[in-house]
């Protein structure tokens, strides 16, 4: 059996939802954490094209430990730039009634990730920028901005396939467990970022403290497994902001083969995607 199997099928969804339900996939996440996993960190380092100059000598205990790793990141400390925060391809789009966000295949409405009509609304003329995480990118994030508050709301879900069987089948993103963050900025106003896990084992560490939520702080990473990060701006903060002249805004899902026209474009956590006019 396959995802094919699980995503096509009547049969296979049911086995599917019967195996989250009882916790089938823990097992698997306990595995990960023990040194029998270390075997896979060769392999994956091999299989994605990982550079790992950057973390050195050092000997990971566990192929969790290994996806957890850390290394320094750099940015730009301009008061007006807006950062990545993540190693991650962009798109970018315009935040409007009708939106639909294509994301690996399948299609959401800003609603379907900020379960809070009047947080959305707030939002609404703004740009969402999603940040797409590869198997070879650095799972940590940072703040793209010093803050002044940050509420953070845990959103159990369900853990799905991210592979575009699966994609084709459900929703997944709207159903994935996923934290979705609202941030008072100090020079970027009213803010909603959202991390999304994967199937089975995907999950988010929160970084204690987070150094008292400064710009290029590390935020949190995902653990085992992840794929996006989506960033909500308001229409002031868009109407002020430059972004980068490599990035085009993309129109949604409806829009589809115009938009597959403009290529997603590979930042690096803390690089500069934009700056605030003055």
């Amino acid at each position: 059996m396959n995802a094919n199997f699980f995503y096509t099928t009547a049969a296979g969804r049911g086995i599917f939802s019967l195996m989250q339900k009882i916790g089938i996939f823990r097992p698997v996440a306990w595995f990960l954490h023990t040194k029998a996993s270390k075997p896979m960190i060769g392999r994956y380092i091999k299989n994605n094209g990982i550079d790992m100059s950057p973390y050195g000598n050092r000997d990971f205990v566990s192929f969790a430990d290994f996806f957890a790793r850390k290394r320094d990141i750099e940015f730009d400390d301009d008061p007006n730039a807006l950062i990545a925060p993540c190693d991650s391809l962009l798109s970018v789009y315009e935040i409007t009634s009708d939106l639909e966000i294509p994301m690996k295949e399948s299609i959401y409405t800003v609603p379907d990730l900020i379960p809070e009509s009047d947080v959305a609304e707030q939002l609404a003329g703004g740009l969402c920028l999603i940040f797409r995480l590869e198997a070879s990118d650095y799972h940590h994030f940072c703040f793209f901005d010093d803050l002044r508050s940050v509420k953070t709301v845990y959103i159990p879900g369900e853990l799905h396939s991210v592979q575009p069987i699966a994609l084709r089948h459900f929703p997944v993103f709207r159903l994935n467990r996923r934290w979705w963050s609202v941030m008072e900025t100090e020079h970027f106003g009213t803010a909603v970022q959202i991390e999304i896990g994967a199937m089975a084992v995907g999950g988010v560490t929160f970084s204690e403290g987070a150094k008292g939520f400064k710009k290029g702080a590390e935020m949190g990473n995902f653990e085992l497994a992840g794929s996006t990060v989506a960033l909500l701006l308001n229409k002031e903060t868009r109407d002020r902001l430059e972004l980068d002249p490599k990035i085009r805004l993309r129109k949604g899902a409806s829009f589809s083969e115009e938009d597959a026209e403009i290529p997603e474009i590979r930042v690096t956590i803390g690089s500069a995607i934009g700056r605030l006019k003055k």
